[in-house]
């Protein structure tokens, strides 16, 4: 399976062989799949001598023979769904496509018939390729995955008829991927189709058909695609442990501080007891302004006095301090600080 962005150009000098005993005897050559990411071949596939590569990107025309057969550019589409809405929301805005799943022949009755129909094709018949799925999922196996996932492929034929007799022929290669440590999936679809005159339809269709089930995937290719994505895998993970790690060392700054002012706190209330035995309020307040320091109590009216003026000040069992102009904060819920319960401390009237 290759994208629709990708380039076909001829080659004779491959070896293959053909699934369809028709074709055994029928001149054929062979193309090369041009990928443009690594700038290298990424498959070859065995077609008539007689089709011609146009490359015709306005009407998406990939193949055209002299007997007016039409093979066209590969569509490619892929949804994201999840029951949690966050996930939906992430990935949303990480350009996905949020959709609920639907099967094969949902996708077919509900999306592709409705469209099709009203472009003047007549719905004539569908039947199975399991041929094709089993070379899908063949061939995916043998790519690099970054999470544990859970794909199948199915793969049905439809067939459809013009106004003037000519036929089509639409390949719905369909998947859905599950990601049971993750959670969500993604699901969608290849499609592929091929016009032709009614006379040669038989034939062409044989052909395309023996043509996508003989794709052979170039081995470098292959090996150069695993080595880049697993590589973007751990630097995507290095960026992710980089973060944790700042945040753990975020938090940890934000514990430390917090024993510092313990221990300044520690000594400065035992200061201000004693200095409240030798002094009066007034002569205390005059100190503590000089000083910037803060009266305040806990819920049981335990009182501390804090260095600095802070909108929330909190303290842990273990004596520890945090405090922080930040207003929304709160240890209990952070997770670099949440191991542990912190009481909230509040100005006394001292300060006023």
């Amino acid at each position: 399976m290759y994208s629709s962005s990708t380039n076909v150009e001829s080659k004779n000098n491959f070896e293959t062989k053909s699934s369809a005993k028709k074709n055994s005897t029928k001149k054929l050559k062979l193309h090369k799949i041009n990928n443009q990411q690594f700038k290298m071949i990424f498959g070859v596939m065995p077609i008539p001598s007689t089709w011609k590569v146009v490359n015709n990107k306005k009407d998406n025309i990939m193949f055209e023979a002299p007997n007016g057969t039409k093979i066209y550019g590969e569509r490619f589409n892929t949804f994201y769904y999840s029951n949690n809405d966050q996930l939906n929301y992430i990935s949303q805005q990480n350009g996905s496509q949020i959709k609920a799943p639907k099967d094969i022949n949902r996708v077919l009755n509900e999306d592709f018939k409705p469209y099709l129909e009203s472009n003047g094709l007549k719905y004539l018949r569908q039947f199975p390729l399991p041929q094709l799925a089993t070379a899908d999922k063949q061939l995916d196996n043998l790519m690099f995955k970054s999470t544990p996932e859970e794909k199948k492929y199915e793969c049905i034929v439809t067939e459809w008829e013009d106004k003037n007799g000519n036929k089509s022929l639409g390949i719905i290669r369909y998947f859905t991927c599950y990601y049971p440590t993750i959670g969500g999936m993604n699901w969608g679809y290849t499609l592929n189709a091929l016009e032709a005159p009614k006379l040669v339809y038989e034939n062409a269709k044989e052909d395309y058909i023996n043509a996508l089930l003989n794709l052979q995937v170039n081995p470098n290719w292959l090996q150069k695609n695993n080595q880049y994505y697993a590589q973007i895998s751990r630097q995507s993970n290095a960026s992710h442990q980089q973060r944790m790690a700042d945040i753990r060392k975020q938090g940890q700054a934000i514990i430390n501080n917090g024993k510092t002012y313990s221990s300044i706190l520690d000594s400065s209330h035992e200061s201000w007891k004693r200095r409240n035995t030798m002094t009066d309020a007034g002569q205390s307040k005059s100190v503590d302004a000089v000083w910037e320091r803060s009266n305040m109590s806990n819920q049981n009216g335990n009182q501390y006095q804090v260095e600095g003026y802070y909108n929330n000040v909190w303290k842990n069992d273990n004596n520890e301090y945090v405090a922080t102009d930040n207003t929304n904060w709160n240890p209990n819920v952070d997770n670099t600080t949440n191991g542990i319960n912190w009481d909230k401390l509040e100005y006394t009237d001292d300060n006023n």
